[in-house]
């Protein structure tokens, strides 16, 4: 049982979280341009994305920005869990905040999946990673004190509203220096 220090596997569950991030996200990334274009004409994709789609924009580059945006802040999140490591610290509520948001956004993927009897960007390592480490990860906080009720609950007020601001935040920009597709 973990007491006041961290023990290794401690912090190599820590780290998981950004190197999920990305496997996850290259998953997004290598699909959601072409997912986007086949789907095209579907009434989810109009419903449910946080900004309009310039489909004469290079989807992939935009994307590609908010995902380095949410890595970084991620990132620096985890480092900050990491290096100030303590029962109660509040980079750990705020990093179980941030693991919350990833399994929900894992659920929301094979959801999406089972509704639209399909693939969407991201459902593979959603069922396969992110949910499961997700679930390991809060179990971990929870179960062994590092992290109360209270600032886990405080911890996802605090990360949900801001993933939801840089998601939309570094879509926007993305979309913003995204150039023009010269074939599409």
């Amino acid at each position: 049982m973990l007491l006041f220090m961290p023990d290794w596997s401690f912090l190599m569950m820590l780290w998981l979280l950004p190197v999920v991030f990305f496997i996850h996200d290259g998953e997004e990334i290598a699909t959601m341009e072409w997912w986007l274009r086949k789907n095209k004409n579907s009434p989810w994709i109009t419903k449910f994305s946080p900004v309009s789609i310039p489909w004469e924009k290079n989807i992939t580059l935009q994307f590609s920005f908010a995902v380095l945006l949410i890595g970084f802040v991620l990132t620096c999140v985890t480092f900050l869990t990491a290096h100030t490591f303590h029962i109660g610290s509040p980079f750990s509520a705020l990093f179980a905040g941030f693991v919350t948001v990833f399994l929900l956004d894992g659920v929301k993927h094979v959801g999406a999946s089972i509704a639209l009897k399909a693939y969407t960007p991201g459902v593979i390592t959603a069922a396969v990673l992110e949910i499961p480490y997700g679930i390991y990860a809060l179990h971990r906080l929870l179960s062994t004190g590092i992290v109360d009720a209270t600032a886990f609950v405080m911890g996802i007020l605090i990360s949900l509203p801001l993933i939801l601001f840089l998601v939309w935040f570094g879509l926007t920009l993305g979309k913003r220096i995204a150039p023009t597709r010269i074939n599409m």
